[in-house]
């Protein structure tokens, strides 16, 4: 049987037993794709309608009979008499045959994206080699988008039809090009994971997702340069069709590739491994499901940076990763040049007073001319309130006030100026972590300098970890926490909640592989130690010295 094949990915081709065929008009083109992806029967009186909707009922039924005379005959000129005609006419309905006749790179594409619907980690064998196989023909039939460069300007009713379809099969294919460099990743070769990838953003350059993975994989290779060019590129398409910029996500993974040195180069890894390895890339481990957070994060402080002080509040249950996540950007911050200050809350049986800010003071001090930041010793009067043993260091300070109540405010003053005048050397990052211990001094003072700062900007981003479990906040606490959410400072909320277990399997192989020895010839090798006990020993560096593997998992 002669076969009939549609190629509608790109500009449209179609074959009639491997002869292209040539249409005399567009609608006639437009007719046989409808019917063809469509399926089904449809009658006479809504063909015509929708498609020469410019035309009386008769004319248009006229056109319709002559568009279909026209596609009997182009069959006919590769059809043998015996053979059965793909258009099925009946008196008031048509359609195209849907048998195996009818070969059309949709169906194809289609069938493997639904394969990938429910995730690829856990294939391995002969499954998934028969997935790569059925992933890598339907990659091929991809030569562009739905219908690439075919409109009928004078059908809404097609035209809208090709704008449902066009995002349809758009997904399908980035399901297709998603999971097929994704399985040459986890299975170690990095150079045909590259290739899917660069045809994948020949497809959609403007899929960040894809530029994502390309910087991973460069940078997996020891390419640094090369995974920066690849979210130049990104960030340059994104500027010129769109008038945006990257997502955090994509900028936070560039300034991490810029400050993180590649751990090993391409020749360090084996060259195959087996299924169910980690990814190549190095850059998700610790931050695999974070890094959406760790650029807004970034985005914050460069508005910071510029003068617009701003405040995160950073939120989850306890050992889910806070502490982790707001070092690594305290880290990422002081390359950037910032100054950060950062000091933690204890949980005790009594309150200690500004306890999470007085070692970092007292550290900070000792190497400051603090008379000179604050303008006037009477406010370093106050400070030693906080720190006696700065009388040792300025005996001529005068004594301070009785009064306890404005004591204690002229108190919180003297150290929201001490901030202002650290933060206009350079950008200051403060960092009270662990708040939901903090006594009332301390959550007096955040809120102090919240207020100050909405009245007097500075460059300063004040990071406030924060524990949201059930039952973890005092009605003190709450009451605070609101009126810190009512400050006419800039407020950002960051939430983390668990992994998935798609991403707790790939942060464990992540900390796994991270942990194994990598000179060259090695393959599978673990020195020795049980995974488990790798992932034991590295998960308290991972989320914190509270880390509990369920949060870690979800």
């Amino acid at each position: 049987m002669c076969q009939l094949q549609l190629s509608l990915f790109g500009v449209p081709v179609v074959k009639h037993s491997q002869t292209t065929l040539t249409f005399s008009t567009r609608k006639a083109l437009a007719l046989l794709v409808y019917l063809a992806v469509e399926g089904g029967l449809h009658t006479r009186k809504a063909l015509s309608e929708s498609f020469w909707a410019e035309l009386d009922a008769e004319h248009g039924r006229a056109a319709l009979r002559a568009t279909l005379l026209e596609l009997r005959r182009l069959f006919e000129r590769s059809h043998d008499a015996s053979e059965r005609a793909h258009l099925r006419i009946e008196r008031d309905t048509l359609g195209i045959e849907q048998d195996g006749s009818l070969l059309l790179d949709l169906r194809l594409v289609e069938s493997a994206s639904k394969l990938v619907e429910h995730g690829v980690e856990s294939l391995v064998g002969q499954a998934r080699e028969e997935l790569l196989q059925q992933l890598e023909q339907a990659a091929r039939l991809v030569r562009g988008p739905f219908l690439a460069g075919f409109t009928l300007r004078d059908s809404q009713f097609f035209d809208d039809w090709f704008s449902q379809h066009r995002e349809y099969w758009h997904l399908r294919v980035y399901q297709v090009f998603d999971a097929l460099s994704l399985l040459y990743e986890q299975g170690g070769d990095v150079e045909r994971a590259i290739d899917i990838v660069n045809r994948w953003l020949s497809f959609d350059p403007l899929n960040e997702e894809g530029s994502r993975r390309l910087m991973r994989l460069r940078f997996s290779q020891g390419d640094r340069v090369g995974a920066l060019r690849a979210y130049s590129r990104c960030r340059t398409v994104l500027a010129e069709e769109l008038q945006v910029e990257p997502e955090p996500e994509t900028v936070a993974l560039a300034n991490r590739i810029r400050h993180t040195a590649p751990l090993r180069p391409v020749q360090a890894r084996p060259p195959q491994v087996s299924p169910g390895q980690p990814p190549a890339h190095l850059l998700d481990g610790p931050f695999l499901g974070r890094t959406a957070e760790f650029g807004t994060l970034i985005e914050s402080y460069q508005r910071a940076q510029v003068g617009q002080p701003q405040l995160v509040l950073l939120q989850g249950e306890t050992g889910i990763g806070k502490t982790r996540l707001s070092t690594e950007f305290v880290r990422w911050a002081q390359v950037q040049g910032a100054d950060v200050m950062a000091g933690r809350a204890l949980q005790t049986g009594s309150e200690l007073a500004y306890q999470p800010l007085m070692d970092v003071l007292r550290r900070r001090l000792e190497q400051e001319n603090a008379p000179d930041d604050l303008g006037s010793p009477v406010w370093l009067v106050e400070i030693a309130r906080l720190l006696p043993e700065l009388r040792d260091r300025y005996p001529d300070l005068p004594v301070p006030t009785t009064d306890e109540m404005l004591g204690h405010s002229r108190l919180l003053e003297a150290i929201a100026r001490l901030l202002r005048a650290w933060a206009a050397r350079r950008p200051l990052v403060l960092l009270p972590d662990d708040m939901h211990w903090a006594d009332t001094a301390t959550l007096d003072l955040v809120l102090s300098l919240a207020q100050s700062l909405t009245e007097r900007p500075a460059p300063i981003l004040l990071l406030v970890n924060l524990s949201t479990e059930a039952g973890g906040c005092t009605d003190e606490q709450s009451s605070w926490l609101m009126a810190l959410k009512w400050m006419r400072l800039p407020l950002i909320e960051l939430q983390l909640t668990p992994f998935t277990k798609e991403e707790t399997l790939r942060f464990v192989q992540e900390i796994a592989w991270a942990e194994q020895p990598h000179d060259v010839g090695c393959k599978n090798s673990t020195g020795g130690r049980p995974v488990s006990e790798q992932v034991s020993t590295t998960r308290e560096a991972l989320f914190g010295d509270r880390a509990h593997a369920q949060h870690a998992g979800g």
